[in-house]
């Protein structure tokens, strides 16, 4: 996949969108849960004042409770996984007010993707979608 992402193949989001859409209509991710144990989101300003407004808690006293600084400086990270706000049927407590990392994961929706393969062979370590999606790119290219 690293090959694939120094190319520019036009029409290489197009493809991998409808592979989201194609896998996303099979998987249920309930039925998983592995990103939510294994990886936790970014969480943004924005993301965590959505949160607390949510679950009715101070953003400050939920950042020192939960968070610790990405090490990158772009925002937060769980200070331990699982997420503490996935449930036992790896539903989501927050899900209207997830993060935006959540709610883009694993990330073949957006633009670019080329761009980042080696991050989506990564998640699909541990994502199932993931997985077929890259084996899906694998299988085109």
């Amino acid at each position: 996949m690293r090959h694939l992402s120094k190319l520019n193949k036009v029409g290489f989001d197009s493809f991998v969108h409808e592979c989201h859409r194609t896998v996303f209509a099979k998987i249920d991710c309930t039925a998983c849960g592995l990103c939510c144990r294994n990886f936790g989101p970014l969480f943004r300003n924005t993301d965590i004042k959505h949160i607390c407004a949510e679950i009715g808690t101070d953003p400050k006293r939920f950042t020192e409770r939960y968070l610790r600084q990405d090490p990158d400086g772009v925002g937060f990270l769980l200070k331990e996984l699982p997420c503490p706000f996935q449930r036992a049927d790896n539903t989501c407590e927050v899900y209207e007010e997830r993060t935006l990392s959540c709610k883009s994961f694993p990330h073949t929706e957006s633009v670019n993707i080329q761009k980042k393969l080696v991050g989506l062979a990564l998640d699909s370590l541990y994502c199932p979608a993931a997985f077929l999606i890259c084996e899906m790119i694998m299988a085109e290219y």
